[in-house]
């Protein structure tokens, strides 16, 4: 399923104790709309420096790609739709990229994926 592809759950176990973390769905949620706060509640707090520069990338990526739609289509409902998909396709991409950061600092602090 396409879902699964895009926003795949991950599993960590530590490797000294039978302590575990999984990063489901419902986190891309959150990290969609608080990435670097996601990022912070898991201890990571370089990393959410790295997501906060993040961020802002892809929000200028999508303010710019709307100017574009905005210039390009006006107030046609082909425009109206792509800004939508522009909006929706920002936040998902910011959970992503929030989720893999996370992942990323799990497994440098010694966690391992789980199965």
């Amino acid at each position: 399923m396409i879902v699964d592809a895009l926003f795949p759950t991950y599993r960590f176990d530590k490797a000294d104790n039978d302590d575990f973390m999984v990063i489901d769905q419902w986190s891309y949620v959150w990290a969609a709309f608080a990435g670097p706060l996601f990022v912070l509640t898991k201890g990571l707090y370089l990393l959410a420096l790295l997501d906060l520069l993040a961020m802002a990338a892809i929000a200028a990526g999508a303010i710019f790609g709307l100017t574009i739609i905005v210039y390009l289509f006006s107030a046609s409902m082909e425009g109206m739709i792509l800004m939508l998909i522009t909006v929706v396709g920002g936040f998902a991409l910011n959970g992503i990229v929030a989720v893999r950061i996370v992942r990323y600092g799990y497994l440098r602090k010694g966690w391992r994926l789980g199965y």
